[in-house]
């Protein structure tokens, strides 16, 4: 059924004609289209995701570059949704790549969200962040959260109704917005993280990941999984 594009992942016996027939017919929303998403995208554009959502409604700029491999130096001053689904697009024509060039809002988080299977956040807006987490709770959706700052990386799965959300592990009391410093090699672990527990449960498998912390130490080469405790007096997820 499937030609030799997926051959390799497709012996692995949790994949098989089955499980890449699951991912072909199923949908992901990327939120952010910067060092972790554009990573995150061809990971799971390579896995045959079958669409692919973008949302972002920022351009490239140089300073990308050091770590945003889906944009190249003929991109700059391009929308960055625009670019990488281009990129996808060439990458693998199979695919259905929808750009979203907005940035996710109170406006509008409900509205995108709803038309995918499962939401890969990659954003460094600890505001968007919230957002995302409360529109996924009301919805039912699942999600993945990824977070980079130097040599530090963190990731997170949540399953509303089954596992604690994002706002039982940071509270919902916003910290004032900063800019995190990046390093590529750091983002492209958590990318892979995050995609891997994308893959994980659109093929319906035990997630490592479904309310825990990764905390990962690049400096020592360290990874903990830390459990999130559940609040009952969560005001998003706590009386769900």
């Amino acid at each position: 059924m499937y030609s030799d594009r997926y051959s390799r992942q497709i012996m692995i016996p949790e994949f098989g004609d089955d499980g890449q027939e699951k991912l072909t017919d199923s949908s992901v929303l990327i939120i952010g289209a910067g060092g972790l998403g554009t990573t995150l995208m061809y990971h799971l554009a390579a896995a045959g995701i079958g669409t692919i959502g973008i949302a972002d409604h920022d351009i490239v700029s140089a300073s990308n570059l050091n770590r945003q491999y889906i944009h190249f130096e003929d991109d700059i001053g391009s929308l960055k949704v625009i670019s990488a689904s281009r990129k996808l697009r060439q990458f693998n024509s199979s695919l259905n790549i929808i750009p979203h060039a907005t940035a996710i809002n109170k406006d509008n988080a409900y509205e995108i969200i709803s038309q995918y299977d499962i939401v890969a956040l990659a954003v460094d807006n600890a505001q968007a962040r919230m957002i995302v987490n409360e529109a996924c709770v009301e919805l039912g959706k699942p999600f993945v959260d990824g977070g980079i700052n130097g040599f530090i990386g963190t990731s997170v799965f949540v399953n509303p109704h089954e596992t604690p959300c994002l706002a039982c592990l940071y509270g919902t009391e916003l910290p004032p917005e900063e800019r995190f410093s990046s390093l590529s090699s750091v983002v492209g672990t958590i990318a892979s993280i995050e995609a891997t527990s994308v893959i994980q449960y659109l093929l319906g498998i035990d997630i490592p990941l479904s309310g825990k912390l990764l905390y990962y130490d690049a400096k020592e080469a360290l990874f903990e999984r830390i459990p999130i405790e559940h609040k009952a007096d969560c005001p998003i997820c706590g009386n769900k």
